[in-house]
């Protein structure tokens, strides 16, 4: 189960279908596994990389790569919520912000032509994301 479950959130996972278990929360170790939408980043990588390859010269590939970006956002979104049935908003927010937070490491055009971004400050802001948002949902019981 790909849901996260935390203080917050324990009597709701826990009366849709898992009545009878004992009450137990997500590790620090698997909320943090939980939050990276690593097939939504592979898909990114995969469709960017070979349009660039194939059209990064063109001057109409800052548009494509925009419409790339939006497609990312909406197919973490979608992966989520309809294929691995994360239910909960915050959950949903903190795995969208943690995409872009990936694509904003990678440098990729549609953020690169931001007039503020700054590579250096998304390259160091990307560990603290990571390592960080398993705390958004209150301090693990166990790490």
């Amino acid at each position: 189960m790909r849901l996260v479950v935390t203080q917050w959130n324990s009597d709701a996972v826990y009366t849709a279908g898992r009545a009878g278990e004992p009450l137990r929360t997500d590790s620090y170790r698997e909320r943090l596994l939980k939050y990276i939408p690593a097939e939504a980043l592979v898909l990114f990588v995969a469709v960017y990389g070979s349009t660039y390859a194939l059209i990064g010269m063109q001057p109409y590939f800052s548009l494509i790569a925009r419409w790339i970006l939006l497609f990312g956002i909406a197919v973490t979104i979608f992966w989520l919520w309809k294929v691995e049935g994360v239910t909960d908003l915050v959950q949903l927010v903190i795995s969208t912000a943690g995409f872009l937070a990936w694509i904003f490491a990678f440098g990729v055009v549609p953020v690169t032509e931001l007039p503020w971004y700054n590579q250096i400050i998304s390259a160091l802001f990307l560990p603290l994301y990571v390592f960080g948002s398993p705390f958004i949902g209150g301090i693990p019981d166990r790490w």
